[in-house]
């Protein structure tokens, strides 16, 4: 039976592995560290908007290390070495949905307690999951993108649809660096209909979380108060709302002072501090 569920979860797998075309950066294809066997723990990583599963490769190869299966998957639309291309208007909330339950069928045939993290929108995508899947013993939603400041959740909610409905248009993650932003493997812009589909993302979860406890067993949630756009008081409204219906919760804040920029994972961020993040985020995934 082990071995049934260990070779279904390498299946789909790589299934989500052959989506990798050949306009895919060959650092951004969908990762699979396992052990060749199933083993105790297994992990799924969800990166970040307009990121690639690069981002987490060097944490996802720790944890492999430790005796972990590990997959990183790429989501629809990202990773493409045209940094510039605008097939990432074409992204939808369904699309990222549908990619997160089915890397987590694939963990969870890796190993027989399965564990999700992600950062940003890889956050929602482990909150979504985490509240409406069974079988996930601990989710790790790292810097969730649900608001920004100081848009209300109410206009917030209107902006994206209008999102949406008006014709796509694309932003400069940084106006002055424009495509020179890094890393390489990173989209240096994004697009309207995209961002749109990231924050519906976000607008299901707390809907969903407002109305019912999650299914994960456990859950950690990770914010950095020195956060320049998004704004942290969505992210402890969530807890709020698992805590209020009796969920496990655990929170962890970053303190400003240790002047960590969003994106707390990549090691191809050149403000990057992961000799100090990796150990906490080690120790509040692994649930010790």
């Amino acid at each position: 039976m082990t071995d049934d569920l260990y070779s279904e979860g390498m299946r789909i797998a790589a299934t989500l592995h052959d989506l990798d075309g050949p306009n895919v950066n060959p650092l951004c294809h969908t990762r699979v560290y396992t052990h060749g066997r199933r083993v105790e723990r297994s992990l799924l990583l969800l990166h970040g908007f307009t990121n690639c599963p690069q981002q987490f490769n060097a944490l996802g190869r720790q944890f492999h290390e430790r005796g972990w299966n590990v997959l990183i998957p790429r989501y629809p639309r990202h990773g493409y070495t045209d940094r510039l291309n605008t097939s990432i208007a074409e992204l939808r909330a369904e699309h990222l949905i549908a990619l997160a339950n089915r890397s987590a069928a694939a963990g969870a045939g890796l190993g027989e307690h399965l564990t999700i993290a992600g950062l940003s929108l890889g956050g929602i995508l482990a909150g979504i999951l985490a509240q409406t899947r069974e079988g996930i013993d601990r989710a790790v939603l790292i810097a969730p993108m649900l608001g920004l400041k100081p848009i209300p959740g109410p206009v917030l909610g209107a902006l994206t649809k209008a999102a949406t409905l008006l014709p796509n248009f694309y932003v400069w993650w940084n106006n002055d660096l424009k495509d020179r932003l890094g890393p390489p493997y990173g989209y240096p812009r994004f697009a309207t209909h995209a961002y749109a589909a990231l924050f519906d993302c976000g607008l299901m979860l707390m809907k969903s979380a407002r109305r019912s406890a999650p299914k994960a067993r456990s859950i950690a949630v990770i914010t950095n108060a020195a956060e320049p756009r998004l704004d942290n008081r969505f992210t402890y409204q969530l807890a709020d709302f698992w805590r209020a219906h009796g969920a496990a919760v655990e929170s962890f804040e970053f303190a400003a002072a240790d002047g960590l920029t969003h994106d707390l994972i990549d090691p191809g961020n050149a403000a990057q501090k992961t000799a100090y993040v990796y150990p906490i985020v080690t120790r509040l995934i692994e649930g010790v």
